[in-house]
């Protein structure tokens, strides 16, 4: 005769119910890794693109300067 279920439903052995856990707990650690990798990805992109801005900023900056020498030169 088998022992009776409880209210809950039928009894899972402990090692089946530990691997659950352990794989939910894997796809959570998953998932923020995941989030943030794309955080990081996007402070970088945005790092870069204010890199790049700059450095035009910087060239411009540059040609004017020079613009100014060669005019104070002809002058």
């Amino acid at each position: 005769m088998s022992a009776p279920a409880s209210a809950a439903g039928p009894a899972r052995p402990a090692w089946r119910s530990s691997r659950r856990s352990r794989s939910r707990a894997a796809v959570g650690r998953l998932a923020a890794a995941r989030h943030g990798f794309e955080r990081s990805l996007i402070a970088l992109r945005r790092a870069a693109l204010d890199a790049v801005d700059s450095g035009d900023l910087a060239i411009l900056a540059l040609r004017v300067c020079g613009e100014r020498r060669l005019r104070a030169g002809a002058e």
